[in-house]
């Protein structure tokens, strides 16, 4: 199975998408130190962090489908170039302005490694195999997400900001020069190039995804937030029809006619929604309700991360033991009840007791988010055609983005409404009630897979095989 090959290009492929998935979240610890360096305003501090998630969220797509068309090796290589240049700019960085920009090249290049590397494993293991191997994938993107911030504060505990940006440059560099040795090229469906399209679909997600993110802080009644809610819907709705007129669409919505495919998109939106509106209210609970340091927070939550790793190559596994759709109803089913383990929690002890308390549901979640990773990427490329199988990837990776995104935003809006938070009990308080929405968002990712996607045949139009003839769902 894992034959020099394929071990090679599982190294190439997932040195770089540690690397990119690490650089959502490294950059919280330091915050700080470049506020003061730089002279920055807390409108500056969000975007540093806002840059790098719109670039990345909003081309996910588009990197994928052209993956497939011009080769998938040359585009990953290309998103390894533009990550290291990125990440070579911002520790260079002697301004706000500059650390913003530079952060949304890093955005551009980690869009175009982390799907298409992805679809490099996938065109590399034989349909029987690639589940274990997905499985790794997924452990590696998990735990890159997972201990970004455990990794800045290990850097910013004896080096400069900068630092986080530079440890980067070697990797990709190393990460470069071994693919071009090392990855074999491969293709999808070939497209024409639709510049329109494009347009379109990514004026479209940045709307959708500015409006979430600025919600919270500028108010959801604002027109700022209002208009770029209805003008990115509007953007999407009009390359939907777009896409309809087009001979050889950009994204093929006929795919959505597979009730496994449309269930699984489904089902990575809530649980992302689900698990990363919860960490990031249990992150900010260890630090301002219970008084750990940034570093402190993240050596805790490694008793979720170090789970998800763990967890993530058991599924692979797994699934070819118990089918695809157990593992990840296992998976959805155990982080539903973990978040709601910490809601009874807290709601039970409030915000002063040991740590302890908190290690089994961590342990448990993070158990979940392994169990689940994997057969959602895995169910994901299984219910396609082979040839559609890049597009497939970044329409999954693009929702679960937006699916976070949304989360966060959900439960930032239900923590912050009622009386004020004054103190580390009323902060115990609101979290109980996101942590509750938080675990119904994992129930009805849950509720989708177990009603909607079954046992695959060929005779079913949710078989990658299956001629398609019904009408789009959408």
């Amino acid at each position: 199975m894992f034959t020099p090959a394929r071990v090679r290009l599982l190294f190439v492929t997932c040195i770089a998408l540690f690397m990119a998935m690490l650089d959502n979240l490294v950059l919280g610890v330091a915050l700080p130190s470049i506020q003061t360096d730089l002279g920055a305003t807390l409108s500056d501090l969000e975007w540093f962090m806002n840059s790098y998630t719109l670039a990345f969220a909003v081309l996910l797509i588009p990197f994928s489908v052209l993956g497939d068309s011009i080769g998938r090796k040359k585009v990953f290589l290309a998103g390894v170039v533009i990550f290291t240049i990125g990440s070579l700019f911002s520790g260079l960085s002697d301004s706000s302005i500059g650390l913003i920009l530079s952060r949304a090249l890093q955005g551009v290049g980690g869009a175009a490694i982390v799907p298409l590397s992805l679809t490099l494993v996938n065109s590399a293991f034989p349909p029987e195999k690639r589940a274990a191997a997905i499985g790794l994938w997924s452990g590696i993107s998990g735990l890159g997400l997972s201990v970004g911030p455990l990794v800045g504060g290990l850097i910013m505990e004896g080096a400069p900001w900068q630092m986080i940006f530079y440890v980067n440059v070697p990797v990709g560099i190393i990460a470069f020069v071994l693919g071009l040795k090392w990855l074999e090229e491969s293709r999808g469906i070939r497209k024409p190039l639709d510049p329109l399209g494009v347009l379109l679909l990514t004026a479209g997600l940045f709307g959708i995804i500015f409006g979430l993110e600025r919600g919270n802080s500028e108010g959801w009644g604002s027109t700022i937030v209002i208009a770029s809610l209805a003008v990115g819907g509007l953007l999407l709705l009009l390359f939907y029809f777009w896409e309809k007129t087009r001979k050889n669409p950009f994204v093929r919505f006929d795919l959505f006619r597979r009730k496994a495919y449309t269930f699984y998109v489904f089902a990575g939106f809530w649980m992302n929604a689900g698990v990363f509106g919860a960490i990031f209210l249990l992150t900010l609970f260890l630090q301002q309700a219970q008084g750990n340091s940034p570093l402190g927070a993240g050596v805790k939550e490694m008793a979720w991360t170090t789970m998800t790793m763990i967890a993530a190559p058991l599924a692979g596994l797994a699934i070819s033991r118990l089918g695809n759709r157990n593992v990840l109803l296992s998976g959805l089913f155990i982080q539903a009840v973990a978040l709601t383990w910490f809601a009874l929690l807290i709601q039970a002890k409030g915000f002063d007791f040991p740590f302890i308390y908190l290690l089994a549901p961590m342990m448990l979640a993070g158990t979940g988010m392994g169990l689940s990773f994997t057969p959602l990427s895995h169910g994901l490329i299984s219910s396609v055609p082979e040839d559609a199988a890049g597009e497939a990837i970044g329409i999954g990776n693009a929702t679960r983005e937006l699916g976070g995104v949304f989360g966060i935003a959900i439960s930032g809006l239900i923590f912050q409404s009622g009386s004020a938070i004054t103190s580390p009990h009323d902060f115990s308080v609101h979290v109980v009630p996101s942590l509750a929405v938080g675990a119904v968002m994992m129930a009805v990712a849950f509720l989708g897979i177990a009603i909607f996607v079954r046992k695959i045949n060929k005779a079913d139009p949710s078989h990658p095989t299956a001629p398609l003839t019904a009408k789009p769902m959408i």
